[in-house]
């Protein structure tokens, strides 16, 4: 059995440097919201975030 995700889901970055946890919306080039950082999958844990709004 596969290891899906879950539909209310996204692979999304938490900061090293700050801690900001936020999605890639699909860009090349993720920059984190919160400082500005350049995060990659090196640079940034990926995490998996809610996609609803609350």
């Amino acid at each position: 059995m596969k290891d899906r995700q879950p539909d209310n889901t996204e692979t999304g970055f938490k900061c090293s440097r700050c801690g900001g946890m936020f999605g890639d919306h699909g860009e090349q080039v993720v920059h984190c919201p919160f400082c500005a950082m350049i995060c990659d999958e090196a640079k940034c844990r990926v995490i998996q975030t809610s996609n609803e709004d609350y």
